[in-house]
């Protein structure tokens, strides 16, 4: 398969969305120039599928507040497509924990090839007449940070005079 090239026909007028969407191209690139070896297996679809789970929580929370604060119409269906996917992402993740033969190189690449098409360059595209060019979904949109890998994974221990630490 050929690399992914972003496109400003790719854009959802939101600059943080649109870099959020060109992480999930440099997932499926980095899936689609991987070869079908063990070592692909061992060391690059656990890092893509640990990353792609992170994202997505991530991801789809901004893009939530995004269309809520445009007061996108369909902002509940979006969401409900945000639910399937996340737990399509989450089954893909534990059948790997639990198999990792089950899953191949392809199934991910497939798996993030037609998210990519239908989740993001149909679906994703109906809310961005109510975002283009307006700088308060901007705002909403780096109001909820940057993502952060490590921090995702790796959360700060509660203060000891936390609730939660105790």
């Amino acid at each position: 398969m050929t690399a992914i090239k972003w496109t400003n026909a790719m854009s959802v007028g939101v600059d943080r969305l649109d870099r959020d969407h060109q992480m999930l191209i440099e997932m499926i690139n980095r899936i689609a120039s991987a070869d079908d070896s063990e070592a692909t297996r061992r060391r690059v679809i656990p890092e893509v599928l640990v990353t792609l789970v992170a994202y997505t929580v991530f991801h789809f929370q901004r893009e939530e507040k995004v269309m809520v604060a445009m007061e996108y119409p369909e902002a509940d269906i979006h969401r409900e497509e945000h639910w399937a996917l996340t737990r399509e992402v989450h089954l893909l993740q534990r059948r790997f924990s639990e198999r990792p033969d089950s899953i191949s190189r392809e199934e991910v690449l497939t798996f993030l090839t037609e998210w990519l098409n239908h989740h993001i360059l149909l679906q994703d595209m109906a809310y961005k007449p109510y975002c283009e060019g307006r700088p308060e979904a901007e705002r909403a949109a780096v109001a909820h940070g940057e993502f952060d890998l490590g921090k995702l994974l790796n959360p700060a221990p509660a203060p000891a005079n936390s609730p939660v630490a105790s």
